[in-house]
């Protein structure tokens, strides 16, 4: 019996780690070409969304990528939503805009509301069009609304995002990460569609806008993949390379990988729905993807206890029990050598350090159910 379970949990985490990537990489090379670029007269009024908290860092050279975008002015409106701001984010974004070719609004929002309640109240005051949310941190190519708009001459289309880069990735381990999401969501869309869409970009018509609980953790997740519950379809398109130009540490990594853990739990109950058989590809990438994240730090620690308790009477699981053991000790050596570490260690350590993290947002989501206003994910101050 405990070699069975030990052996189910392995083959799981194998097909989580490895042979679903492989199915997702197959599947991307089936994509559908992305849409060309609208026609100047028919390019739809946008207007870009951006809560912000305590970005003073990065407020003013948004702005100035904002002003950049090669999209006409009179269809393009920004909103800057500072909620409960103590620096002197407000101060900044009133200083930058004079003499930036930008129809902009810096709402002073006070106290701190939280983010959800903010693009709920900002988002429900648009009347209609497309609405494009987007990080204060993360720098827009010029020809980003272009790009994202052109997926809007299908009626059916209800959002679209764009691919999420690292200017300076905080270690090896991280920019492996990220490379590795970018093919997830290749794979994801080209199974019916891309399992939440990065919150650094995505654009959605305003009519498929639903508001969210105020408790919501990964919004960007959460809302496309209600709309595609909805009817709506979802688009992923990696020609929109949108750059984080803020650089993490270890520290804010952990934490804001504790949070995405927590999200996921969140979602994998407000979106059981995804794992209907009659959603077919979504179904299949929602169950291998996100709702095995979920429990596969405790499949992990369940597989190796089962391999080292077994390993006294079977040879088999002596050397998977070495194997394992062997893994953690590289992912410590890695640990310990810090930014000098080989890759290989590099990209073991953020594995281990990941699955660390998700296990204790997991547990921390489940037993204590926080609620607080947010807080900037990456930001020293907050740390």
């Amino acid at each position: 019996m405990l070699a069975t379970a030990t052996l189910s949990a392995l083959g799981l985490a194998a097909w989580h780690h490895a042979g679903w990537p492989l199915l997702l990489r197959h599947a991307a090379r089936t994509a559908a070409p992305a849409p060309a670029p609208l026609a100047e007269a028919a390019l739809p009024v946008v207007t870009v969304v951006m809560p912000a908290h305590n970005e003073a860092a990065f407020i003013a050279a948004k702005l100035r990528n904002l002003a950049a975008l090669d999209y006409p002015r009179e269809k393009l409106r920004v909103v800057v939503a500072c909620d409960g701001c103590s620096d002197a984010t407000v101060a900044l974004a009133r200083e930058a805009l004079p003499g930036l070719d930008l129809h902009a609004e810096i709402r002073d929002l006070q106290p701190n509301r939280g983010k959800l309640a903010v693009l709920n109240e900002t988002i429900a005051a648009i009347a209609e069009g497309i609405v494009a949310l987007s990080d204060v941190s993360a720098m827009l190519p010029a020809d980003a609304l272009r790009l994202a708009t052109g997926h809007f001459a299908e009626a059916t289309l209800g959002a679209v995002g764009g691919t999420y880069l690292l200017a300076r990735p905080g270690s090896a381990g991280e920019a492996t990460y990220w490379r590795y999401q970018v093919a997830v969501k290749r794979g994801e869309a080209a199974l019916g569609a891309p399992l939440g869409l990065h919150g650094a970009f995505w654009c959605f018509r305003r009519e498929a806008w639903q508001p969210l609980e105020a408790d919501t953790i990964n919004d960007d997740f959460i809302l496309p993949l209600r709309m595609h519950l909805a009817g709506w379809r979802l688009a992923y398109d990696d020609r929109i390379r949108v750059l984080e130009a803020e650089v993490s540490n270890p520290a804010l990594e952990a934490r804001r990988r504790r949070r995405i853990a927590a999200g996921n739990a969140q979602q994998l109950w407000r979106l059981r729905a995804l794992l209907h058989p009659r959603q077919g590809g979504v179904a299949l990438a929602f169950a291998s993807g996100k709702a095995l994240r979920v429990v596969m730090p405790f499949l992990l620690g369940f597989a190796m206890l089962g391999s080292w308790a077994l390993a006294t009477s079977s040879a088999f699981f002596a050397v998977l029990a070495g194997c394992e053991a062997l893994g953690l000790t590289l992912a410590a050596l890695g640990a310990f050598c810090g930014a000098a570490a080989p890759k290989p260690l590099a990209v073991l350590r953020y594995l281990a350090s990941g699955h660390l993290a998700s296990a204790v947002g997991v547990a921390r989501y489940l037993l204590l159910r926080p609620r607080q206003p947010w807080r900037r994910a990456m930001t020293p101050a907050a740390a």
